[in-house]
């Protein structure tokens, strides 16, 4: 699969859920998704790759729509803080889940 993600590095994908246990489906298959793509990219972390890796999330959570496995307001933000720079995703403006890469 071509994908504007597959770079050349060493760097990894981290992801943090704010709620550890009982993760939506739809959160869980978007999970499922970025982890599968990381095993096959190489990404070095710079904006180009977070802004990469923002798209692929957000086709991704547009997929579990388009499947009726998602009905709530979800949005992804990229954001910066202190030199560190991170993916978040809100449902209803509630913080579900963190990425960044390292």
């Amino acid at each position: 699969m071509n994908h504007p993600l597959i770079r050349c590095s060493m760097a990894r994908i981290i992801h943090q859920s704010t709620i550890p246990r009982n993760l939506p489906q739809w959160l869980l298959n978007v999970q499922a998704a970025v982890e599968d793509i990381s095993k096959v990219m190489q990404v070095q972390g710079d904006e180009h790759d977070y802004k990469n890796l923002k798209s692929f999330i957000d086709s991704s959570i547009e997929a579990q729509r388009s499947r009726g496995n998602l009905n709530s307001h979800v949005e992804t933000e990229l954001r910066y803080d202190e030199g560190k720079t991170v993916i978040m995703i809100f449902r209803n403006k509630v913080l579900m889940q963190t990425y960044r890469i390292e």
